[in-house]
């Protein structure tokens, strides 16, 4: 187990923000050289409040990270990073896809008008094509009528050449359909003089729809050229998703084959600092010993002295009042510990992380966290909580550079007190120490995610909630 490096933990607590902050600090107007107040009032206040459970956040997250192994972190950072692209990546490709079919849809749109606008162009050429044959017709009507009067034929022969009658009756029923021939000359110079007007109408109408269609020709093309650019940004975007799925699976794979070494190795350790508090326990039952050996020796030492006296014809009263030593030790305090026994041991007095148990998010078991950490950055001074004596300043697996304080019997209880993870020791073993005095200075050694205090509380060699003991004054 190694300490997280800082670069390493600061990137990560970085990443935690990116995650769970994205607020914008605004500034209140001003007017005059006077503040007014305005809604940005309440969005600093927000903002602010949200950069305190930020702050939280990340200083339980490092509680929670507290012996655990870097490339275990690193892998489990990396999947969360990963995993938080996932969304967005899956978006763009969403998105991708819905302008591809946008796309798609303004290409039907486009070709449907281009249909509807041929057909139209189609519709007209057909119309003026009738029409020109139609015009053809009255004018081989009019030419026939010109020519008959000019060759002087009688009406009666002009008009079968112009109706095909072959007799007088025949022309006659003609004849009343048509009147005679001058108004039939005159109705078909009149006709093909209209028919030729609308014609010259529906070519500029012609000549409008080719135009429009050679401008939807134009669109089809760029809309050609469009989709085909939005299915290669849509492919590139299913590409990245698909590539941070492999790499989500990759991740958790690697996670998984790193997970079960490091529960072994975080058994380990915990096993080793089960060792260090069992060997707190048993400098308690030591200690309990000697009391008892020292309490019972004074007991046969005044039994044997009484004896003495009586033997050697002593009066009774001489040893009037005289009885068993007892032991008090309570130091003036009530029958039980109390809040206030012990006083803050670093000058912030904020807690970042509280004794109790605690859910690993990495490794997802829940284990003990035997104290309280307490703000106190590199180098802060670290105060003894009370008087006591020091019964080591040395190493210890997992918790660094611990300082252990014997504070002897207190309410009939043995009272002792631990400050981990330090940079450097000002005590050393069996030195006697008063309260608020200088232990040391705050650090990150042992297996700790940023410089803090670890600060634990044994009462008869078992570990308790400091904050049930710690007064709300320091040194």
């Amino acid at each position: 187990m190694r300490t997280l490096p800082r670069a390493f933990v600061f990137a990560t607590l970085a990443f935690v923000v990116a995650l769970v902050t994205g607020t914008v600090v605004s500034g209140a107007d001003a007017v005059g050289g006077f503040s007014t107040s305005s809604s940005y009032d309440d969005d600093i206040n927000k903002a602010k409040d949200k950069q305190a459970q930020t702050a939280q956040q990340i200083e339980d997250l490092q509680s929670d990270l507290e012996d655990t192994s870097a490339d275990i972190v690193k892998a489990a950072n990396n999947l969360k990073e990963t995993e938080a692209k996932l969304p967005a990546a899956q978006k763009a490709l969403d998105d991708a896809n819905d302008a591809v079919d946008a796309a798609l849809v303004q290409q039907k749109l486009v070709a449907d008008k281009l249909a509807a606008a041929e057909a139209q162009d189609q519709a007209i050429g057909d119309q003026i094509s009738a029409d020109d044959s139609r015009i053809g017709e009255l004018q081989q009507i009019v030419a026939a009528l010109a020519r008959a009067q000019y060759q002087g034929v009688g009406d009666d022969e002009a008009l079968s050449l112009v109706f095909g009658a072959s007799t007088s009756q025949e022309f006659v029923d003609k004849f009343a359909a048509e009147h005679n021939a001058s108004r039939v000359q005159s109705n078909a110079l009149a006709d093909v003089e209209e028919i030729a007007a609308v014609n010259r109408n529906r070519g500029v109408r012609q000549e409008a729809v080719r135009e429009y269609i050679v401008e939807l020709k134009a669109e089809a093309d760029a809309l050609v050229v469009k989709t085909t650019q939005l299915r290669e940004t849509a492919a590139q975007k299913k590409k990245a998703l698909d590539d941070l799925v492999a790499k989500q699976t990759r991740i958790k794979n690697e996670l998984e084959a790193k997970r079960k070494d490091e529960l072994e190795k975080q058994k380990a350790l915990e096993a080793q600092q089960e060792a260090t508090r069992n060997q707190i326990k048993d400098l308690v039952k030591k200690k309990a010993a000697e009391e008892e050996a020292k309490r019972k020796a004074a007991e046969e030492a005044a039994r044997k002295a009484a004896e003495a006296a009586k033997n050697s014809g002593g009066s009774s009263s001489s040893s009037g009042g005289s009885g068993p030593a007892t032991s008090t030790s309570s130091g003036g305090l009530a029958n039980t510990l109390t809040k206030g026994v012990l006083a803050w041991p670093v000058p912030s007095h904020y807690i970042t992380s509280s004794y109790g148990m605690r859910f690993h998010p990495i490794l997802h078991y829940w284990r003990l966290h035997a104290g309280t950490d307490m703000r106190a950055y590199c180098g802060t001074p670290i105060y003894a909580a009370r008087d006591g004596r020091v019964q080591w300043a040395q190493w210890v697996a997992g918790l660094g550079n611990e300082v252990l304080l014997d504070h002897g019997y207190v309410s009939g209880r043995s009272l002792m007190t631990s400050y981990n993870h330090m940079s450097a020791f000002a005590v050393g073993a069996g030195q006697y120490v008063t309260q608020g005095q200088l232990v040391g200075y705050a650090g990150n050694t042992g297996t700790s995610a940023a410089c803090h205090l670890h600060f634990e509380v044994y009462i008869d060699g078992n570990t308790v909630d400091p904050m049930t003991l710690v007064g709300s004054t320091g040194p």
